[in-house]
């Protein structure tokens, strides 16, 4: 069993994996100009990005919290109550705490316009990145055409129809498949399953080492009298990695990582990123089959 509290045998990391994930996929899908100019995507910054977010629950919220804390502007957010919307950007940290406190994100002080019911029509508001992390089904043939996001980034399981997969992909608008963009709270599972088989907290052993180190290192550097350090830079140098900066960064390494594999098949074949994530998934699952004998062929 995974996803359990630390106290339990849980990882430090775990709650907010989902979400970092759906930041890490979207921010490699913009990290080079190739990459981009392959999609016919013309902004690569992430601070002039304009996000709308379905769901303010673990993923979503999580999500934005970490595209805000990046310079992205969170516009509007939606529930199955209604939406949310501020051109300027809405506060994340505010309209969580507002619905913690109310139950809803409507009504909420900072947007500009609150939408009562018919939440599912905020998916048609103008943004560079729609983030569906609600439920299943919500972007179908009957508004795919309706959708001026240029990126939909999945975080939630089938948020989108094969029917308006379809005409998303002859719109030109890109498609960061579920199974690979929500993927990071199965990723951080797993390194509690591996934390669960050694019975040692990741970081136990060479936390302390490595700060004793960084100490030296700033000790050295403001003794020579040539580089001038600023408390945060001296900070930085001295911290060690804590069991959640471990799992973040095992997290980054594999979305970064399949993602690589994705867009390399998505451009040898010619195929969207999400025939893309397929054939990759199957091709491993047939390796690793055959390595055991399962298949012949």
């Amino acid at each position: 069993m995974t996803g359990k509290p630390l106290e339990q045998g849980g990882i430090d990391g775990r709650t907010e994996a989902t979400g970092l994930g759906v930041y890490f996929g979207v921010r490699e899908l913009l990290r080079t100009e190739a990459r981009t100019k392959a999609f016919g995507i013309k902004n690569l910054k992430m601070d002039e990005q304009r996000i709308v977010v379905q769901g303010y629950g673990n993923v979503g919220y999580y999500a934005a919290h970490f595209f805000a804390k990046q310079g992205a502007k969170i516009i509007g957010v939606i529930e199955h109550d209604g939406y949310v919307y501020n051109s300027k950007g809405l506060d994340v940290e505010a309209l969580n705490k507002h619905k913690t406190e109310t139950k809803s994100i409507l009504h909420f002080p900072g947007a500009e316009v609150t939408q009562v019911g018919n939440g599912i029509k905020g998916l048609e508001l103008e943004c560079d990145i729609l983030v569906p992390a609600a439920m299943e089904q919500q972007i179908t043939k009957a508004n795919a055409a309706n959708i001026k996001a240029k990126i939909i980034a999945e975080g939630a399981n089938g948020p989108t129809t094969p029917a308006a997969d379809a005409i998303l992909h002859s719109r030109g608008i890109v498609v960061l498949p579920d199974m690979y963009l929500n993927a990071g709270g199965v990723v951080v599972s797993y390194f509690e399953w591996l934390k669960n088989l050694t019975n040692v907290r990741f970081g136990r052993l060479n936390r302390r080492f490595d700060e004793r180190r960084g100490s030296f290192i700033v000790d050295a550097l403001k003794r020579s009298g040539h580089i001038n350090l600023t408390d945060f830079e001296a900070r930085q140098i001295i911290h060690g990695a804590t069991e959640k900066d471990l799992a973040h960064s095992g997290l980054e390494d594999t979305m970064i990582n399949s993602f690589e594999q994705i867009f390399k098949t998505s451009q040898e074949k010619k195929v969207s990123l999400r025939l893309a994530a397929w054939i990759n998934s199957i091709n491993k699952v047939a390796k690793v089959s055959a390595g055991r004998g399962l298949f012949s062929n």
